[in-house]
């Protein structure tokens, strides 16, 4: 009857110690989860879909469409010079000027529709991240163009020459953004703030960007 109540007393034992090690894991993963859910508020304004084990415990929301995290103004300019011309020569009089400037604001962030995604190993609590690459959010006139006009008595500039100047400044002002490092930029910024924001907890997080970018943020060939 004893060696009966010994042997019971050490399988209590053990399932106490058990549930005691259990309840600490399922605590830790649980803080870890609120922890990763806050930084991401914190820094991107969106909840992550989170998953343990391949299990969703947290879907992605997020309060708006997109962020922006790096802003810049740009001052814009293209001009052409034109004239006429018989067998290569130049005919007097026929030469013309025009150039536009304007400045432009540059925005690159986060498309927030965009899968988000963690995935948290509940032993290790290693946290991986799945971000998509930062875009060009909007490029937004600031401000009037000016214009520098110079046109001849046989060549005058006209409507249309004026009205393209300016389509192919807006195509410029794009292209700019989008050769620019702001996107790269972006990428960095949140890569920092979230890799603080969890340190400061003892955690550590691996980033990886979806498409367009290696995990150090650079620009795939």
């Amino acid at each position: 009857m004893k060696h009966y109540l010994g042997i019971c007393l050490v399988l209590v034992t053990i399932a106490l110690l058990t549930l005691l090690v259990i309840n600490r894991c399922t605590d830790a993963t649980a803080r870890a989860v609120e922890q990763v859910r806050n930084a991401f508020a914190s820094v991107l304004q969106v909840q992550p879909k989170i998953t343990i084990n391949e299990r969703i415990v947290q879907t992605q929301t997020a309060p708006i469409a997109e962020l922006a995290v790096v802003t810049k103004e740009e001052l814009i300019s293209l001009g052409f010079d034109e004239h006429k011309a018989i067998w290569s020569y130049s005919i007097p009089l026929t030469e013309k000027k025009l150039t536009v400037e304007g400045t432009f604001q540059l925005k690159a962030g986060y498309d927030l529709h965009e899968p988000f995604s963690v995935s948290i190993d509940p032993a290790t609590h290693h946290i991986v991240a799945t971000l998509p690459p930062a875009k060009i959010l909007d490029v937004e006139q600031i401000g009037d163009l000016t214009f520098h006009g110079e046109d001849s008595v046989l060549n005058r500039l006209g409507d249309d020459e004026r009205a393209k100047a300016v389509n192919d400044l807006m195509q410029m002002a794009r292209q700019t953004a989008e050769t620019s490092s702001l996107k790269a930029d972006s990428d960095a910024q949140v890569r920092q703030r979230l890799e603080e924001l969890l340190a400061h907890n003892g955690q550590k997080i691996e980033i990886q960007w979806s498409t367009g970018r290696d995990k150090n943020g650079a620009l795939l060939p």
